[in-house]
């Protein structure tokens, strides 16, 4: 569902009824349809902040380092998906051990391709960032305080860097804007605008078909978007 369809879902869904009272776009609304347009943006921005591990969000990117420089912006990362700098960034999947960092040098090729080890930053920094340091081939990968991507050691030349990264929140904002989150769970969004409106307008039976309808399609959610549990080994 689009933006507008689900705006439109919302107000019929919370018996809002009559032709003036059924948004005909997402802009220029007052009043109660205002509110409505933003119940239904905040609720899906909370739904994508509750859980920093949504698969629909994670995306992978490239870079190409630089020689002598060992630290790197998001903006300095191409988003492979998009195939433009990376401009909605939350986090890096920097330290995942079943998919790790990859890097080879751009003049051998993927021939040489290897893994980057993940080092907590004080432990990085107090290896890499503490004294007389030499460039060379990039052994490990870290993120400092500011979520930088750094690299130790410095890179001694060119070489691509692959890995994934969390995307920040989509704001819908036009009529035809659609939510990221896979469709089938679109009515997430429709039930927790429910709830909102119930709230505002002292309207229990309104949040209680919101609340049982959310509860259901965030399980599902949940089960469909989640990374799988996976049992440690046994203990030595």
């Amino acid at each position: 569902m689009d933006f507008l369809t689900l705006c439109r879902r919302a107000a019929q869904d919370c018996d809002i009824t009559g032709e003036s009272t059924i948004p005909t776009a997402v802009t220029g609304q007052t009043g109660m349809l205002q509110k409505l347009v933003n119940w239904v943006i905040e609720s899906y921005v909370e739904i994508q902040n509750s859980n920093q591990n949504w698969r629909w969000m994670r995306r992978p990117f490239t870079l190409n380092t630089v020689a002598d420089d060992g630290t790197y912006e998001y903006g300095d990362c191409t988003d492979v998906d998009a195939g433009t700098a990376i401009t909605r960034f939350k986090r890096w999947w920097a330290n995942d051990p079943d998919r790790p960092f990859t890097i080879y040098r751009q003049s051998t090729g993927v021939a040489g391709e290897g893994y980057l080890t993940y080092l907590e930053w004080p432990y990085f920094r107090d290896q890499y960032r503490r004294g007389a340091q030499t460039s060379g081939p990039p052994i490990h990968v870290s993120v400092d305080d500011q979520n930088r991507l750094c690299f130790g050691p410095k890179p001694d030349a060119v070489y691509v860097v692959q890995g994934d990264f969390q995307r920040s929140a989509q704001r819908l904002a036009a009529n035809d804007d659609e939510p990221e989150m896979p469709e089938d769970f679109h009515t997430l969004i429709v039930y927790m605008a429910m709830m909102k409106y119930a709230g505002d307008q002292s309207a229990p039976e309104v949040y209680d078909t919101g609340n049982a309808g959310a509860r259901l399609i965030r399980r599902q959610l949940e089960a469909d978007q989640m990374p799988s549990l996976v049992l440690a080994p046994p203990l030595c």
